[in-house]
């Protein structure tokens, strides 16, 4: 049979509370911070996560305010190339009209220039056909007189007046 040892006995008993004592006081507290440091992995784990979540939310975010800043870039560009041909056109608009009054009043200042020239030249003309007639005639005649001869000259001669109203 069998023989029991009481040795052996008590070295199973040494050992049984030798591994309770273990369980108890060691493997018990191992297992628990294996536990929580496992808890804590996971939890950091998932706050990356969670960080990384954000921070590709906050990406897309920042790619969508720089397209529509981009976008909002290019229609104030274009409005302001749309305003700037608005204005240049104005103010060639303006230029033309100036330019054409400053040549509609060159243009009657060239006519009246004329018109005083043509007068100063009729009087002229009417001095030398008074002297001519005068150098004629031998004698001054009178104011009534030399108008009557004046009248006389530019029937015969012909006004630069009555020529432009034909």
């Amino acid at each position: 049979m069998i023989e029991i040892n009481i040795n052996l006995v008590f070295t199973i008993i040494n050992l049984i509370v030798l591994y309770l004592l273990m369980k108890r006081f060691l493997f018990g507290p191992v297992i628990n911070i294996m536990e929580q440091r496992k808890k804590l992995i996971d939890q950091q784990f998932a706050s990356a996560k969670d960080t990384e979540q954000k921070a590709l939310a906050l990406k897309d975010q920042y790619e969508e305010s720089l397209k529509t800043a981009k976008e909002e870039s290019f229609r104030i560009m274009d409005q302001a190339k749309g305003e700037a041909k608005t204005q240049a056109e104005r103010i060639m608009q303006e230029a033309s009209i100036q330019a054409d009054d400053i040549v509609a009043k060159a243009r009657e200042n060239i006519r009246l220039e004329q018109e005083a020239s043509m007068k100063q030249m009729e009087g002229k003309v009417a001095e030398l056909a008074m002297a001519a007639a005068a150098k004629i005639m031998g004698e001054r005649n009178s104011d009534v007189q030399d108008l009557s001869l004046y009248d006389q000259f530019l029937e015969k001669a012909g006004d630069p007046h009555d020529r432009n109203q034909h």
